[in-house]
């Protein structure tokens, strides 16, 4: 019998006798197993762990191709999460697709699960923007589960080398029920986890806010469904486009602000002003929104 099934039984016979001596006494055997125990989760001094993590100093950083966004998170890194989120219509579709135009050497596999991907790509046609041609995707989707993602995941790799993945968006990974949605969803954030450390790839999940008020940036609060999505991911990136109340009439501007809202890795988080332009985002400074002459011209940003 190996020493993983000794423990087991020993963990059994504790939990399942009622007389306490047995139990001191199966105890006291289980003690003197771990004593000698060295698996995969065996307890090591926080010094081996610091000596692990200078053997893996040139860990790749995969850099998302926008200056600014890049000199706050030091690139993406495999294993990671990274949430993406923002209000119906504010662009964080977009904004991924173009992080994965910048970023296609490391041939992204998309999960496109909102808009298909003929759609997605037909849009990018008509509007004369550039595809990314080294990007990867399900020919078709049927049936969407962890374990269906995660197969085709392990075929990306092995196919294409793929490194880092978008799913557009968590909902759609979510079995449809009666039961505690945010339970679900909490325990899908886990599942992606455990994914990405062990395919070894990064994973950037689009999600949806609540309707709060557009006119102003925001917070890691107003992400839709669990707060486990923030607390789970080890990025958070929120796409907000500068929202004006014209009387009645909400009026979306180009100007779009970038928001790192949590940054486990390095702490650093801050806000990046972008704006859209001809279906791009390009770093630059807002165009005053006061400096528009009329509305007309307004309402075409």
């Amino acid at each position: 019998m190996n020493i993983n099934q000794l423990i087991k039984d020993l963990e059994k016979d504790i939990k399942e006798t009622n007389t306490r001596s047995i139990q001191i006494e199966q105890t006291k055997r289980l003690a003197s197993i771990m004593s000698i125990y060295n698996g995969d989760d065996e307890n090591i001094p926080f010094s081996e762990v610091a000596k692990n993590i200078k053997i893996n100093e040139n860990e790749l950083k995969m850099m998302t191709g926008f200056g600014k966004l890049d000199s706050i998170l030091k690139g993406l890194r495999e294993q990671q999460i990274v949430v993406m989120s923002g209000f119906t219509k504010h662009g964080k579709t977009s904004f991924a697709m173009e992080m994965t135009r910048n970023m296609e050497n490391y041939k992204p596999l998309w999960f496109p699960l909102e808009q298909s991907a003929s759609e997605l790509i037909s849009i990018m046609i008509e509007r004369n923007i550039p595809v990314p041609n080294l990007a990867v995707t399900p020919k078709t989707i049927r049936t969407i589960t962890i374990d269906w993602v995660e197969k085709k995941i392990i075929e990306a790799k092995v196919k294409y080398d793929t490194k880092i993945i978008f799913i557009d968006h968590i909902d759609f990974l979510i079995p449809f029920s009666t039961d505690n949605h945010a339970l679900r969803l909490a325990q899908t954030m886990r599942d992606l986890k455990d994914m990405a450390k062990r395919l070894n790839v990064c994973i950037v999940i689009l999600c949806h806010l609540v309707k709060t008020k557009m006119d102003t940036n925001p917070t890691l609060e107003d992400i839709r469904g669990s707060s486990s999505i923030a607390q789970e991911a080890d990025t958070v990136i929120f796409v907000w486009r500068e929202t004006k109340k014209e009387g009645k009439e909400t009026i979306i501007t180009n100007n779009t602000n970038i928001s790192i809202l949590a940054n486990r890795r390095h702490g650093t988080t801050g806000n990046i002003k972008m704006v859209y332009e001809k279906d791009r985002y390009l770093e630059k400074e807002w165009v005053d929104f006061a400096d528009y002459e009329d509305k007309k011209l307004r309402e075409l940003l």
